[in-house]
């Protein structure tokens, strides 16, 4: 069985098919007799090297950062804006509201 690996400019494999195809530049065809045990089970992008035709851990390997969920500055001020606009809407329906009660009240002689 063959897997295929992509490899960076630095010899880390990014990605790896095991069945089918994957796209990329650095596509490298290696025997399942080269996986060392436990490839699929710890794999993560770029931990591993391929070095001397062999698949290695990478020494160099750190853990990317997880990404924040923290709203932007911009994101912000949408919110911001958006919550105005809602309290004006709310505004204006009650001012609304009000012209109406009394548009009915002079019309029916203030009862």
């Amino acid at each position: 069985m063959v897997m295929k690996i992509e490899v960076n400019d630095a010899d880390e494999i990014v990605t790896y098919a095991k069945h089918g195809d994957i796209l990329g530049d650095n596509l490298i065809e290696i025997q399942e007799d080269k996986i060392p045990d436990g490839f699929y089970e710890n794999y993560k992008s770029r931990f591993y090297l391929l070095k001397n035709n062999e698949i290695v851990e990478n020494p160099n390997y750190v853990a990317p950062e997880p990404p924040t969920d923290s709203p932007s500055n911009l994101e912000k001020r949408v919110a911001a804006i958006s919550y105005q606009q809602m309290a004006d809407s709310q505004t204006i329906s009650t001012l609304q509201k009000q012209n109406a009660q009394m548009a009915y009240q002079i019309m029916t002689g203030g009862n």
